[in-house]
């Protein structure tokens, strides 16, 4: 019988893709594709998205379901030995994450299907790159992976989920310095915090200019920088050829650099 992911195991990935609950726009344009729930777009099939869009988290593990059945279906196909439940959903949040075609020619696969299960759990870690970087994020989620593809333990990744949006979010008091810079410097380079202030202190002053921008850009104004409000700084950054120091992360194939929890 084909296998499915379980509901632990959406949960799972979509505690590192993320869960969006009101339509963003591509960074590049501003506009379509427009995104929502975990990574989708109108290309993967029904729902079509459209600016304004706004959907549940129930509603979000729905589509995840729908589109998870392309990626279900490849892994039925290239697995060749018997595998456990937690085994198929570490592997589904892999092939999620790096395309059926990199997971077709990955030493995981070559190795599983060898018969050597230790091995291809140890491979999971080569794929911790994006644009040729080694991300510390991507280096989180497979070591996080391979835990549970090797110990069947799905860990505290899980969250509480409710309807509101998830995922990499900075807020009032972030304790990660180091992404709130990045943020700050984007703000920065839009005017709306002076030039200095990347103390990566997410304090009054960057909550009032994230609150600022999602004013002026028809956005939820919660002082709240989560994917659609940095999908959206990043298209305003673009349009002002100015550089990009966090604003379009963490989006499809683009890892923030940053633990899941900020």
């Amino acid at each position: 019988m084909a296998r499915q992911t379980t509901e632990r195991g959406k949960e799972f990935l979509s505690s590192f893709e993320g869960v969006v609950l009101k339509a963003y726009p591509d960074p590049g344009t501003g506009k379509a594709p427009w995104t929502i729930g975990v990574g989708h777009t109108a290309a993967a099939g029904a729902p079509v998205v459209v600016k304004g869009m706004v959907i549940t988290h129930a509603t979000a593990m729905d589509i995840l379901s729908r589109d998870l059945v392309v990626f279900e279906s490849w892994l039925n196909k290239l697995v060749k030995v018997e595998i456990t439940q937690a085994q198929f959903d570490a592997l589904a949040s892999l092939i999620f994450n790096i395309g059926p075609g990199n997971f077709q020619k990955s030493s995981v696969l070559r190795l599983l299907n060898k018969g050597d299960k230790l091995g291809a759990a140890a491979a999971f870690a080569s794929w911790n790159k994006a644009a040729g970087k080694v991300m510390s994020g991507l280096v989180r989620r497979r070591a996080a992976e391979r835990t549970l593809f090797e110990t069947g333990y799905y860990g505290s990744a899980i969250a509480a989920n409710d309807d509101e949006t998830v995922g990499v979010v900075m807020a009032s008091g972030s304790p990660h310095p180091e992404g709130v810079r990045a943020l700050q410097a984007d703000l920065i380079s839009l005017g709306l915090l002076p030039v200095g202030d990347d103390d990566g202190d997410f304090g009054r002053e960057t909550e009032a200019a994230v609150r600022a921008f999602q004013l002026k850009h028809a956005l939820t104004v919660d002082g709240r920088a989560g994917p659609a409000t940095r999908s959206a700084m990043a298209a305003a950054l673009k349009k002002a050829a100015k550089p990009i120091a966090v604003a379009m992360f963490p989006l499809r194939d683009q890892p923030l650099d940053l633990p899941a929890a900020a």
